[in-house]
């Protein structure tokens, strides 16, 4: 299947860039009622971080897996397959009272999620020019920030006194419509000849990405376990009335759009991605720093700006710098290795920030996030030089 969509490239990245967006709709709901069903389930804030520990471990660990399967297999068909799972499980959850059995339908849900992002990462890989290729993946993070947006915005506006479920099954009816409009645009890579998986391929790719592995593992910690626990900050300062914590989380996403476009047009004037992963890890860490020097109405505009720079230094070290790293022909590959680390580490703050800010408060955990994003800028800067000598993309 070939799609019109294909043949204008800017059309094809905002049609890939709006489906992957609205996967977030099954996603990032979560986020807006943990507290909720911490109360409903009387289990304590780390016990239903489980929730998100689980959703990111099982997608991280089948990134693997439909990021190897999407070099061989039509993307056009893994995305779908996702959206019609994800619709599913969101449906189901809604209708769940025991966290055992959320637990497990929460890491399906990860596993169908996993088949968004990869399989989107080889179509741009190749369907456009090589040239075009750095300038496309800084325009991939505007889908998933307004989703983001999008979704707590909704959720914040009928999750109310009470009624998480709607949470759920609402979302799950809505992918079901995302899905039939994804069927339509028919999106999809150009048709090859599979040489099949091979093992010394895969292991030799993964030697050749360890750095860029590392730093998506630091900044998915941190980037993600924002997306579990800022809602609950915000309602934890007590500035903000319950019914708005939603639409407030939702703007703070919004904010991340400068962030976004700053990472986009230091890319496109300057050709360098890892010289403005480096500046923006480093503003990163040193805005959460000051979030911990902060109180109040201050301390949460630190923290928009913090987003705001995080979310383009979190695309750059998940999409940019993979897309320029990967071997021809092995993007999708690529991008899902580096997108499983982000993850999996993602999933690790699911129950650690639960636990840190039960323990010590919010400031220790705004301080753990500023020291990562400044070993993530050293780490990046130690390898800038292999930027000219990547290994390609399709």
């Amino acid at each position: 299947m070939r799609s019109t969509l294909t043949k204008h490239p800017i059309l094809m990245v905002g049609a890939l860039c709006a489906t992957y967006g609205l996967l977030y709709l099954g996603r990032v709901n979560i986020s807006l009622v943990l507290p909720l069903l911490a109360q409903d389930l009387d289990l304590s804030l780390a016990e239903v971080g489980a929730l998100g520990t689980v959703f990111f471990w099982f997608y991280g660990m089948f990134q693997l897996v439909s990021g190897e399967v999407g070099s061989h297999v039509s993307p056009f068909r893994i995305i779908s397959l996702g959206l019609l799972a994800t619709a599913i499980i969101n449906v189901l959850f809604s209708f769940q009272s025991s966290l055992i059995l959320m637990l497990v339908l929460w890491g399906m849900n990860g596993i169908a999620q996993s088949g968004g992002w990869s399989p989107m990462v080889r179509i741009l890989a190749e369907r456009l020019d090589p040239r075009e290729i750095k300038r496309a993946s800084t325009l991939m993070p505007f889908g998933y920030v307004i989703g983001t947006a999008l979704t707590w915005t909704l959720i914040g506006a009928v999750a109310i006194d009470g009624n998480w479920r709607i949470a759920f099954w609402l979302p799950g009816l809505l992918l079901f419509v995302v899905l039939a409009l994804w069927r339509q645009a028919g999106i999809d890579a150009p048709k090859t000849k599979s040489s099949g998986v091979r093992l010394s391929v895969i292991v030799s790719e993964a030697r050749g990405i360890v750095f860029v592995m590392f730093v998506a593992a630091l900044a998915g910690f941190v980037r993600n376990g924002s997306l579990i626990w800022l809602p609950s900050y915000i309602l934890d300062t007590g500035l903000i009335a319950e019914n708005m914590v939603g639409a407030v989380a939702a703007l703070m996403q919004i904010i991340a759009i400068p962030g976004l476009l700053l990472a986009h047009y230091r890319v496109v004037s300057s050709n360098q991605v890892f010289v403005t992963a480096v500046m923006l890890f480093a503003a990163t860490g040193f805005a959460f720093l000051l979030v911990t020097a902060s109180a109040g109405p201050v301390a949460i505009l630190a923290l928009g700006f913090a987003l705001m720079l995080l979310n383009g230094a979190f695309n750059l070290a998940i999409a940019s710098i993979p897309l320029l790293m990967a071997p021809v022909g092995r993007a999708s590959s690529t991008a899902g290795t580096v997108n499983m680390m982000a993850t999996f580490s993602g999933g690790i703050a699911g129950f650690s920030i639960g636990a840190l800010v039960e323990l010590s408060g919010w400031q220790l955990v705004f301080a753990l996030w500023g020291a990562l994003m400044l070993i993530a800028a050293f780490v990046v800067w130690r390898q800038r030089a292999r930027e000219n000598r990547g290994a390609g993309v399709a």
